[in-house]
């Protein structure tokens, strides 16, 4: 199964800063979903398990409180 990936938001990719100095934002291609803007089951949970404080969130979307 599929899901929206959560670091680009299912677009594929992002806008970051080009550097501290610079602040221009720069398109880069999203890397956890290689620009297709889904990732698989296994790199959804991977994601959220680096990102603890993202967790809650991640109960919020799958539906739990």
């Amino acid at each position: 199964m599929s899901n929206i990936c959560p670091r680009c938001k299912g677009n594929g990719f992002f806008k970051v800063k080009e550097s501290v100095s610079n602040q221009v934002d720069q398109v880069v291609q999203c890397p956890l979903c290689n620009s297709k803007g889904e990732v698989n089951d296994k790199e959804y949970d991977e994601y959220y398990d680096s990102h603890p404080q993202l967790k809650s969130l991640q109960r919020k979307h799958d539906g739990f409180n």
